[in-house]
């Protein structure tokens, strides 16, 4: 019975030390207040809008049953809303802005160099892929989401050694 519980104690420490390098949705904030899920009455007490749209069409996913679905945009960032709920899908940062996007205390802007970024999260340097976009290229790195139930990613957007786009990422 004694070795089971260390036994059950190892193996939680191996789970635990497994997912060091990823981002829960539970511990990320926008500018250290906004939560990546909340209301959309609750969002629009403090912030209003800059754009409303109906969802893209993705020619590699069918779009959703209702015709509820829309994107919120604000400065740089995007939400999902459905139902007046709002999940986070993106933020783009650029300096006039000042968004910034924070995960257990530690902040990510338009200042964070790729070089930080692997200081943080080691083993995501054998990941880094080269990404192409109409602005040039670019180096992406992704980070598994902390939540298993979920398919999501987190894509961190690099150019230039700057940060400059952070993507939760829901496969079809």
């Amino acid at each position: 019975m004694k070795h089971l519980h260390f036994f059950i104690l190892f193996l939680a420490g191996i789970i635990n030390a497994q997912q060091t390098e990823a981002i829960s949705w539970d511990d990320a904030r926008i500018n250290d207040k906004l939560e990546l899920t909340t209301s959309k009455r609750d969002f629009e007490k403090f912030y209003k809008a800059d754009n409303i749209t109906a969802p893209e069409i993705d020619p590699f996913c069918e779009l959703p049953n209702d015709d509820k679905t829309q994107y919120l945009y604000y400065k740089g960032l995007c939400f999902e809303i459905d139902n007046g709920v709002m999940n986070f899908r993106h933020i783009l940062f650029e300096k006039k802005d000042k968004l910034f996007f924070t995960h257990k205390g530690v902040r990510f802007d338009s200042t964070t160099k790729l070089s930080d970024f692997v200081k943080l999260f080691p083993n995501a340097a054998m990941n880094i892929e080269d990404y192409e976009n109409m602005d040039g290229m670019g180096k992406l790195i992704t980070l598994p989401s902390s939540n298993l139930v979920d398919d999501s990613e987190w894509r961190f957007y690099f150019k230039g050694d700057k940060l400059i786009s952070i993507e939760c990422h829901f496969s079809c």
